[in-house]
């Protein structure tokens, strides 16, 4: 794997980048939103970019790193973008879900949650594989998903973690047929569309995108109570 690092804390490259090459991780340095471009225009095409939100050290805004995350998408499709943050706020999230709607390859991590490299890189993993990757300690997360039952909260909330179905389904204890009519009938209930009607959008994402504007206002339904709404496990 290849990952450039766009930070312009100097801290965070002297601690990550000798850990990242010694498992052998091909690692490419920025330390301004401009030398990140430098380094794109040069021909250096990384499989991730960790990018960082804050910019201000560099001069060049607090929030620098999610303008360049939107345009770095739209010139560089293929390269995931891995956002990472001091802060621990729901809206930017949101606004780099966003970004992966037709394509995912996003995450969002905070950087004083993370426990360790290894976690950086499964992070990182996921988002080159396409997947999505939002921090599980984000605040507020827990309180979304005001639309879903218990059951549907917890399926999204591992979707949005870079889950597979597959994975989903062991973790849950179910089929992944069991799964798949989960994600169905969450797509129904915030009335998004199939795969079949818009084959350009990612549903994953826009499922992610929906559970994180959907607030809880109701008190969860007894958890050993039945729920007519919810699928049977295969």
């Amino acid at each position: 794997m290849h990952i450039l690092i766009s930070d312009d804390g100097l801290f965070y490259h002297d601690l990550l980048v000798p850990a990242l090459r010694q498992r052998a991780i091909r690692v490419t340095q920025a330390k301004s939103i401009r030398e990140t471009y430098a380094q794109l225009a040069k021909g250096v095409f990384p499989d991730v970019i960790l990018l960082d939100v804050d910019f201000s050290r560099s001069g060049e805004g607090s929030f620098a790193g999610l303008r360049a995350a939107r345009d770095i998408r739209e010139k560089f499709p293929e390269i995931g973008l891995l956002v990472w943050s001091q802060h621990n706020e729901l809206r930017i999230a949101l606004e780099v879900i966003s970004i992966g709607q037709q394509g995912g390859r996003v995450g969002y991590v905070l950087k004083d949650k993370l426990e360790d490299v290894p976690q950086l890189l499964n992070y990182a993993s996921t988002v080159q594989a396409g997947g999505i990757s939002i921090d599980a300690e984000l605040h507020g997360f827990s309180s979304r998903g005001g639309k879903l039952t218990p059951m549907q909260r917890k399926v999204v909330e591992l979707i949005s973690q870079g889950f597979t179905n597959k994975a989903i389904a062991a973790k849950l204890g179910m089929s992944v047929g069991a799964v798949e009519k989960h994600i169905s009938a969450i797509r129904i209930a915030y009335g998004l569309p199939s795969a079949e009607d818009d084959p350009a959008v990612n549903i994953r994402v826009l499922i992610v995108l929906e559970y994180l504007s959907d607030t809880t206002s109701r008190s969860d339904p007894d958890p050993d109570e039945p729920n007519p709404d919810e699928p049977d496990a295969d």
